[in-house]
């Protein structure tokens, strides 16, 4: 009885050892698995997953193209940002012509001209046959003005005008002595549109002697 209890118990033992030793065979070969098992797909849209030893394919080959993409996107849209908008577009042409034009300031009257469109004359002729003399015109024209006036021989409005016109003004000669020349001043002033502008002409003529008979 001794003896049968012993070998049930040897053979027991021999199954456990038996099945420790299949046990660690297939936890042995679990452990080898890695090496050939396809990388998950997580890891392999990353490329940061180990090599596959047994397809001799390197590590390098998924991530240079991940990083070719990034750059070549980054590097064009900045590319296109720059030409499209900075340079171009902004801020040379909109802003700085604009605002000068807003600063500028009238340029207020201006006499673009002002002559003797015809000189004057003294009185000739006799008494009997009397030639009468010509008055003297003035000419003008003044820009950024209402209108303007004409003082003749000094201070003192002759009369206003408006701010392009002609002006016929009578020319005396009586205070003149035979021989002499007379002479009157007409000084034009502006009107309105800002500071005063003015322009003073001279015209003279001879004085005829008017005979007797």
């Amino acid at each position: 009885m001794h003896r049968y209890l012993v070998r049930a118990a040897l053979v027991a033992l021999g199954g456990a050892v038996v099945l420790g030793s299949t046990g660690c065979g297939t936890s042995g070969t679990g452990g080898n698995r890695p090496a050939t098992s396809a990388p998950a797909p997580g890891d392999a849209g990353l490329g940061s997953a180990p090599s596959d030893g047994a397809s001799g394919q390197p590590e390098a080959t998924g991530s240079p193209a991940g990083q070719g993409g990034q750059p070549g996107g980054g590097q064009t849209g900045s590319g296109g940002d720059n030409t499209g908008g900075g340079n171009t577009g902004g801020g040379s042409s909109g802003g700085g012509n604009t605002g000068g034009t807003k600063d500028k300031k009238p340029a207020g009257p201006t006499i673009v001209s002002y002559r003797i469109k015809q000189k004057p004359q003294c009185d000739q002729g006799t008494n009997v046959n009397r030639v009468p003399g010509l008055p003297v015109v003035l000419e003008w024209k003044v820009t950024g003005a209402d209108k303007v006036t004409i003082s003749v021989d000094g201070p003192g409005i002759y009369d206003t005008y408006p701010a392009v016109g002609t002006a016929t003004i009578n020319f005396p000669c009586g205070d003149g002595q035979p021989g002499a020349y007379v002479k009157h001043t007409y000084e034009l002033r502006t009107v309105g549109g800002g500071e005063v502008r003015s322009k003073t002409l001279s015209a003279s003529a001879l004085v005829h002697e008017i005979p007797q008979v």
